[in-house]
């Protein structure tokens, strides 16, 4: 597998929206694209700068100043990687340029169409290396809470729904960008290859899909089969934590109309039950939709993950505030 850990820069001389689709993490976008030989890149307005680095290896010309602000920090002993999407022609005259002036530079081999290949392979392979770990909750405000709380003590996380941009029983979330599904896997490859193999990895109980989004099948396949711990919390502290974290609670009629459109669709008569409590205390409200609908929602994939031999011993916690959840899961033995 390609390692791009060791390059102090990477370039990605490619248009903005090619950029904003994916690109290899970490990467700065030069622009404009550049070319020595053929027609020029249309839709660029710098010119001039096209033109400097287009210059042969730009021995006599000056590298424009976006490109030097870029290599300015670094010495000529660090590596640098470039790449683009039309075989080289955008990106070897950028590296000629800066080869010239004494750096040392690589384009990627095979072009953004190999990277591409690499990145799929890749997560065929890695998510069948790793041993997952999966804490099941209602609402992925829980989720994150235990997360955060096993990393805080050491224990190795991944984070998948904020990748994806989503939040299992998020109300606001749900009218949130997604990223593409280039970028996800360019992310999620990324942060599987920074973890040991040898320890665990927790993850939240995420679906295949979630929203515009999939899991890449070796990790939808890893995720449904491995060992999973619930949490189990006072209602009272779920309730405050739920409040706390969705935005969407600061109108509540309009959280009850979100919850109403969402699929599968809560029973007419719940719904009408919940604009009733509008006018009492939001916290029983709030009470009300987890357990009478999130709760409900999840309790058969929760039931079921916990009836296999391999399950986990259940995180009990008398609070989600941070510094006890970490003592919480410092004396948790799953």
């Amino acid at each position: 597998m390609q390692d791009f850990s060791h390059y102090a820069l990477v370039i990605d001389v490619r248009t903005p929206q090619e950029y904003e689709e994916d690109h290899i993490p970490g990467a700065v976008r030069f622009s404009p694209a550049v070319v020595s030989q053929g027609p020029l890149v249309t839709g660029h307005a710098d010119d001039r700068a096209r033109a400097l680095v287009a210059h042969d290896s730009g021995a006599e010309g000056e590298l424009p100043p976006a490109l030097a602000a870029l290599v300015a920090p670094l010495k000529l002993d660090q590596a640098i990687l470039v790449y683009c999407g039309r075989g080289g022609l955008d990106s070897l005259p950028v590296a000629r340029a800066l080869r010239w002036r004494g750096w040392s530079v690589d384009v990627l081999p095979g072009g953004w169409i190999n990277y591409r290949r690499w990145v799929q392979a890749g997560l065929e392979v890695l998510p069948k290396m790793v041993s997952f770990r999966v804490i099941a909750t209602s609402l992925g405000c829980e989720a994150d809470r235990v997360l955060n709380a096993l990393a805080s003590v050491g224990h190795q996380v991944l984070n998948v729904e904020a990748l994806m941009v989503r939040r299992r029983g998020s109300i606001a979330c749900r009218s949130a960008q997604q990223p593409s599904q280039a970028w996800l896997e360019s992310q999620l490859l990324q942060r599987l290859r920074a973890v040991d193999p040898r320890r665990p990895v927790w993850v939240g109980d995420v679906e295949a899909q979630v929203g515009e989004l999939r899991l890449p099948g070796s990790m939808a396949d890893a995720l449904g089969s491995a060992p999973t711990a619930a949490l189990e919390a006072p209602i009272e502290e779920r309730v405050s934590i739920w409040l706390k974290e969705e935005p969407a609670w600061g109108a509540p009629p309009t959280a009850l109309d979100t919850l109403a459109s969402m699929e599968p669709a809560p029973d007419v008569r719940i719904v009408e039950r919940w604009k009733d409590m509008l006018l009492g205390n939001l916290a029983d409200l709030i009470a009300s939709v987890l357990t009478g609908y999130f709760d409900r929602l999840n309790a058969a994939r929760v039931a079921q993950r916990l009836a296999r031999p391999n399950c986990l011993a259940r995180l009990k916690v008398e609070s989600l505030q941070s510094e006890r959840m970490a003592l919480a899961v410092r004396t948790w033995q799953p």
